[in-house]
């Protein structure tokens, strides 16, 4: 049982809302089911009705995090749980790294050099952030950040312990979107060490100079 089946423990204390306008809620909640029902643990996270609006889904929320304290036990890869869970809030869709599933978060530059150079057989899913970097999804296999891009600083490789947010959630009216969504390569995650062969092979390609902040 999780803390989301348990009103007592649970962190929602808000009552349940109406929905909300547009189809923010029903894509959220179909995204969910689809991740869950490929074997994606997601979690429920906090949400926003109205662009820079208050956070609801945890009492306390100052941003987007999970709706429970417990977040990394209230995960599911079950889409009738998904179901359930995202038809009683709006809320945001959160993937808990390190089962299954990892990610590398690059600057959009050096992703969009990488993604060229991938070859199909090595191509995953890629999101794009709203903040300007991209998160290239990979096999968890305990495979570490590679030092030539530690090294640099400006990548980051989430693992277990981490949860990443998961199109189409939003941060303040900003949305994650897919620049390779998971149908697109079939559902299948590459091997973490292919794929981060590749994005150092690309540190050698120019790219754009601006280099926002990972978030």
């Amino acid at each position: 049982m999780s803390n989301l089946d348990h009103p007592d423990r649970c962190p929602t204390l808000a009552p349940l809302v109406p929905a909300i306008p547009g189809m923010a809620w029903t894509e959220n909640r179909a995204a969910a089911v689809e991740l869950a029902s490929y074997g994606w643990p997601v979690l429920p996270g906090t949400y926003q009705l109205a662009e820079h609006g208050v956070w609801l889904g945890k009492h306390g929320a100052a941003g987007l995090e999970p709706a429970s304290a417990l977040w990394q036990v209230d995960t599911t890869t079950d889409p009738d749980v998904a179901m359930e869970w995202w038809t009683r809030r709006p809320y945001s869709v959160l993937l808990a790294c390190g089962v299954g599933v990892d990610a590398v978060e690059l600057f959009a530059p050096h992703g969009q050099c990488a993604l060229t150079q991938l070859s199909p057989p090595m191509r995953g899913p890629v999101a794009a952030t709203p903040f300007g970097s991209w998160l290239f999804f990979v096999r968890s296999d305990d495979e570490p950040l590679r030092p030539e891009l530690a090294a640099t600083g400006h990548a980051q490789l989430h693992a277990r312990g981490a949860w990443l947010p998961i199109p189409p959630t939003a941060r303040e009216g900003l949305p994650y979107r897919w620049q390779v969504p998971p149908s697109e390569v079939g559902w299948v995650l590459p091997a973490s060490a292919d794929v981060q062969r590749v994005l150092v092979a690309s540190l050698s390609h120019p790219a754009d100079s601006a280099r926002p902040s990972l978030t």
